[in-house]
């Protein structure tokens, strides 16, 4: 089995959709953050994951935002922001990149791991839509998805900081599957 770890964010989904196929399984939350995920990693012990965080992430801003001094939720704090504390807040795409890539080799060590840093300067991407979606892992996207943010993971559990950061962009429920 593969697996897909990618961003919420809308501009990543033709993206994602190029490394989706038989036995794949996606997993896409805010920032591609691979510690919010891991337990859940372990438990499908993928053979392979295909790692895509990307530049000018929101969530990396909101990051950075936190390191400064801004408040945020408890369990975003917990999921997302204290992994880079100590890090270089000027560059936490990159951070995060490796982060994220150092992280899942240790918690899937037999698992071949791919990390692909994608520059969103360098792909066409659709209309921004202020909406989101909770998806089941094995869910595909329809043309009315293109251009919402879309949540996606085995459990919500694994989804629920996400659902608040989500909220916290100003974004609406579009649909949920979990």
């Amino acid at each position: 089995m593969k697996v897909v770890l990618s961003c919420m964010d809308y501009r990543l989904t033709e993206e994602v959709m190029k490394e989706i196929g038989d036995n794949v399984l996606v997993i896409r939350n805010a920032g591609a953050n691979v510690n919010a995920v891991k337990e859940t990693l372990k438990k499908l012990n993928p053979e392979e994951v295909i790692f895509m965080p990307h530049t000018d992430c929101a969530a990396m801003k909101l990051v950075k935002r936190v390191l400064s001094g801004e408040k945020v939720d408890s369990e975003v704090e917990d999921k997302l922001v204290s992994q880079f504390k100590g890090k270089d807040a000027e560059d936490l795409d990159r951070v995060n990149a490796e982060l994220g890539e150092k992280l899942l080799k240790e918690v899937l060590p037999n698992a071949k791991v791919i990390t692909n840093l994608v520059d969103v300067g360098r792909i066409k991407w659709p209309e921004r839509k202020a909406v989101y979606y909770i998806l089941k892992s094995s869910s595909s996207y329809d043309e009315d998805m293109l251009g919402g943010y879309i949540l996606q993971a085995p459990s919500r559990d694994d989804l629920s900081a996400d659902v608040k950061i989500a909220e916290s962009l100003g974004l609406k429920l579009q649909k949920s599957e979990l």
